[in-house]
């Protein structure tokens, strides 16, 4: 008894962080958790619905509102030394919250990203409420002068850090869950998938598997030598990324910071990927290295692109391998660890 009484004293002396994350995979994001033992103590509080009421309530989303509350008064009532939050809708929220009760606890906004802006008067609450953040983490340059011009956050606030993650994780890895051979398109946010069944209408010979959300589905036009797939797993899209020849991702303008978890998956399954020539992915993207790029809004140049790539299988290759090597470089997991080591002791957390 008196052994788990010193552990929890132990325990209970170490700095606390909350983390407060808009994700609903239970453990998505406490993977680093164990880097840190015996060094900081962690609370998670994660957006997973706890009722029906929450279930039907997404907008305003309540279950998320729900979350930033006991993350924030956790923090409070522990005497945490920093706050993170995940996604800028948690970040709004939290901040809010904490200038509504005088809580003044240090606090960064991770993964700070927007698939669309918000306008009128949402961008200006979410402006005063940002005033109140200490840092934010972005994963592209163009991102860092776009949200310092949106929210008139001072730009020495915002840092850049490539979007990093280990092995995706992918069913049945030995063998591939779509028959045949195929390119394929994954992703929900910013795609111009209009514009990629155009390209596609044109590429007959040119088999295509996209996965998507229901929303991107709607109203689509699908050629016959496309298949959609809806919702799926995590690891089912990882296998069908595997699997690919390579993978097309249509972004919806040459301005768009989205598309980086995608593209990083692809390099780290070492598969080669064509991509909008957007200054939104600039930092990832390393032309005839790791990929090709397509003129933005372009059926033609897109349609161009894909052939180029479908006719060239020793070209594919080599991008793939091309893609391995820089996300083993600038996009794992020691990459992301080393960043958020040099965060914590920016803040006092680490010595």
């Amino acid at each position: 008894m008196l052994t788990g009484a010193v552990d929890c004293g132990r325990e209970q002396a170490l700095p606390l962080i909350v983390c407060v994350t808009a994700s609903r995979e239970p453990l998505g994001w406490r993977w680093f958790e164990p880097h840190y033992d015996g060094r900081v103590r962690w609370e998670f509080f994660q957006s997973i619905p706890r009722n029906r009421l929450e279930r039907r309530i997404v907008r305003p989303d309540l279950a998320l509102t729900r979350t930033c509350w006991q993350g924030v008064q956790a923090a409070r009532r522990g005497g945490a030394r920093l706050l993170i939050t995940h996604d800028p809708r948690t970040t709004f929220r939290c901040a809010s919250m904490m200038r509504m009760i005088g809580a003044r606890i240090p606090h960064v906004a991770w993964s700070f990203n927007f698939a669309r802006l918000p306008s009128g008067s949402t961008r200006r609450l979410m402006a005063r409420a940002f005033a109140h953040v200490d840092r934010f983490v972005v994963y592209s340059t163009m991102e860092r002068a776009l949200y310092s011009e949106v929210f008139g956050i001072p730009a020495e606030k915002i840092e850049v850090t490539l979007w990093g993650v280990g092995e995706p994780p992918v069913t049945q890895p030995g063998s591939p869950i779509e028959p045949g051979n195929y390119i394929c398109s994954v992703g929900g946010n910013a795609r111009d998938y209009p514009l990629l069944m155009t390209a596609m209408a044109r590429l007959k010979e040119i088999p295509l598997v996209a996965v998507m959300r229901s929303e991107n589905a709607a109203q689509l036009t699908i050629p016959p030598n496309v298949r959609v797939r809806v919702n799926l797993s995590l690891g089912d899209a990882h296998n069908i990324v595997k699997f690919s020849r390579f993978m097309v991702l249509p972004l919806v303008g040459s301005e768009v910071p989205c598309g980086h978890v995608t593209l990083v998956t692809a390099m780290r399954l070492s598969r080669a990927f064509l991509i909008t020539d957007s200054s939104g992915v600039r930092d990832y993207v390393r032309e005839h290295v790791n990929s090709l790029t397509y003129e933005a809004h372009s059926a033609e140049s897109l349609a161009g692109r894909i052939r180029e790539l479908w006719d060239d299988p020793d070209f594919c290759q080599r991008l793939g391998e091309g893609g391995r090597r820089f996300a083993e470089a600038y996009c794992g997991e020691d990459s992301t660890r080393d960043f958020l080591d040099r965060v914590l002791r920016d803040f006092g957390v680490l010595a």
